[in-house]
C-alpha cells in the first residue's frame, strides 16, 4: 500500500474518501507518480430517485436538483499525458460540434432538391450530438458513485490506483 492516509480507501472499484483528504501523488488513471501535478475537479450528485421529476416537468426537476444537490471539490493526480488526452478529446468535441453547425448552415445555403444539401442537412445533427457526447464522455476524468456529509465515492480511478489503498472497512454501503 502507498497511502499512508487514514482518509483515502477502496471499496470494490470506487475509492471512497473524507471530504477535504489529500489524495496519493499518483495519477488515479495510470497510476503513474502525478509529480505534484493536481487536476481540481467539482463533483456534484443528488439522490438518483430526483430523476422521477423529469417525467413532471424538466424545469421542476432543474430547480429540485440544484437546490439539494451535494458538491466536492477534490484535486486529483494527473499525468501531462492525461492531461493532453483530455485537451484532444475537448478539441475533437468542439471541432465536431462546430463542423456540424456548419454542414447544417451549407445545407441551408445550398439550393432545395439538392441530394449533397439534403445530405449536409442530415450529417449535422449526427455531427453536433456526436462532438457533444464523445467531447465529454471522453474528456471526463472521474465521475462521482455518491456524496454524503462526509464522504464521497468516486468512480473513473484505475484498478491500479485502487490496488494500492486500503480497504473500506465499514457499516456503510457500498
Amino acid at each position: 500500500m502507498i497511502s499512508t492516509n487514514k482518509d483515502v480507501w477502496r471499496a470494490r472499484n470506487l475509492l471512497v474518501m473524507r471530504r477535504g483528504a489529500q489524495l496519493p501523488d499518483r495519477c488515479v488513471k495510470t497510476n503513474q507518480p502525478a509529480k505534484g501535478k493536481r487536476f481540481k475537479t467539482t463533483l456534484y450528485w443528488h439522490h438518483p430517485a430526483i430523476y422521477l421529476l423529469l417525467l413532471l416537468n424538466v424545469l421542476i426537476y432543474i430547480i429540485v436538483a440544484i437546490t439539494v444537490r451535494k458538491k466536492a471539490v477534490i484535486h486529483i493526480g494527473v499525468t501531462e499525458e492525461v492531461l493532453q488526452k483530455r485537451g484532444r478529446a475537448i478539441l475533437w468535441g468542439w471541432g465536431a460540434g462546430i463542423a456540424g453547425v456548419v454542414l447544417f448552415f451549407s445545407a441551408l445555403a445550398i439550393p432545395s432538391g439538392s441530394a449533397v444539401g439534403g445530405l449536409f442537412a442530415l450529417l449535422s445533427p449526427f455531427l453536433i450530438l456526436g462532438g457533444l457526447i464523445g467531447g465529454i464522455a471522453r474528456s471526463t476524468l472521474i465521475s462521482v458513485d455518491r456524496i454524503e456529509d462526509e464522504y464521497v465515492w468516486i468512480r473513473g480511478v484505475s484498478k491500479e490506483y485502487l490496488a494500492l489503498l486500503p480497504e473500506w472497512n465499514s457499516n456503510f454501503r457500498v
